[in-house]
C-alpha cells in the first residue's frame, strides 16, 4: 500500500519543484550519433537492452523482434513470435533481469516470451492487464523493486475521460488487472517549456532511479527522480518526427528511435553527461 501511494505521488509531485535546468539532465542535449534504420523497422516503436547489454526492438504492427547493433548499424537477426504471424497494434517491449520479453499492444495486452534464435519462431503466452477499455497504452517498463510492469498511458479512452491527465499503471506479473501507479502533471512538463505531453515511452535509468519518459507528440523528454521530483524536461530537436522508443545501454547511454513517417526511420544515440 505504502509502494502504490508514494508511486501515485511521482507526478504529483513534479507540479511543486521549479522548471528544471538542462544541466539537471542526465544526458546531453545534443546525439553524437544516428542510423536510418532498413525498412522493416520504418514503424519502429519500442526498444529495450537485454541483460547482458544487447539492443532489442520491434514494429508497429508484426510480431517480429529485431536484435540491433548500433554500434555496427545493423540489425543483427530477427524473430517471430508464434506458430504464424501475430499481428497487432505493438506499442513497447521490456526484458526483464532473468531474460523475460515482455511486448505490450495499446490496449494492455501482454505477450511474455523467450529470446529466438535468428529466424526462429518462439512459443508465446499472452496476459490482459484489464486497462484497454479505459486508456491507449504506449509504452512498458520493468520495475524491479517489485517486479511489476509499468503501463504508460497515452491518451484516455471515451469523451467522459477525454481531459483526464494521462495514467502510468502498473501490472504486478501474474495478477488479474493493473492499478494506478502514477500520472503526468502536464502542468509541471508546461512551466519546464514542454506541452501537449502524450507518453510513447519509458525506461528506468537503473544508475540515478530517475524514470526516463518520452513524447512522440511534439517531440519531447522528461526525467523524474526517485521522491517523484521532476529533475529536467526539454523538447527534442527537429531530426526526432515521432519517438516511440527508449532504451538505457549498460555504459548508461540514452538510445532513442524514431519512426520514418515521410521519411527514414532513425536511431540516435546521446552520450550521458560527466
Amino acid at each position: 500500500m505504502t509502494r502504490t501511494l508514494l508511486a501515485t505521488a511521482f507526478f504529483a509531485l513534479a507540479a511543486c519543484a521549479p522548471p528544471p535546468a538542462s544541466s539537471e539532465s542526465l544526458f546531453a542535449a545534443e546525439s553524437d550519433r544516428h542510423w536510418q534504420l532498413p525498412e522493416a523497422l520504418h514503424e519502429i516503436s519500442g526498444l529495450a537492452v537485454s541483460p547482458d547489454g544487447r539492443l532489442f526492438g520491434h514494429n508497429d504492427e508484426i510480431g517480429t523482434i529485431y536484435e540491433i547493433d548500433f554500434e555496427g548499424g545493423r540489425v543483427v537477426k530477427t524473430f517471430a513470435l508464434g506458430g504464424e504471424d501475430i499481428t497487432g497494434d505493438f506499442e513497447g517491449l521490456t526484458i526483464t533481469p532473468d531474460g523475460d520479453f515482455w511486448l505490450t499492444d495499446s490496449r494492455g495486452r501482454l505477450l511474455r516470451f523467450r529470446e529466438g534464435a535468428a529466424d526462429a519462431r518462439v512459443d508465446v503466452e499472452a496476459f490482459d492487464t484489464g486497462v484497454g477499455e479505459s486508456c491507449e497504452i504506449e509504452g512498458i517498463a520493468f520495475q524491479a523493486s517489485d517486479r511489476s510492469l509499468l503501463l504508460a498511458c497515452k491518451r484516455m479512452r471515451g469523451r467522459e475521460a477525454r481531459n483526464d491527465p494521462q495514467k502510468i499503471f502498473a501490472w504486478t506479473i501474474g495478477a488479474s488487472d493493473a492499478r494506478v501507479w502514477g500520472q503526468v502533471d502536464t502542468d509541471a512538463l508546461a512551466a519546464a517549456g514542454v506541452r501537449s505531453f502524450q507518453p510513447s515511452g519509458l525506461e528506468f535509468d537503473r544508475r540515478s532511479g530517475r524514470l526516463i519518459v518520452i513524447s512522440a507528440n511534439n517531440g519531447a523528454i522528461a526525467e523524474f527522480g526517485p521522491d517523484g521530483a521532476m529533475l529536467a524536461a526539454r523538447s527534442l530537436g527537429r531530426r526526432h518526427r515521432q519517438t516511440e522508443g527508449v532504451a538505457i545501454m549498460p555504459d548508461g547511454t540514452l538510445i532513442l528511435a524514431d519512426e520514418g513517417g515521410n521519411g527514414q526511420p532513425l536511431i540516435s544515440r546521446y552520450p550521458r553527461n560527466p
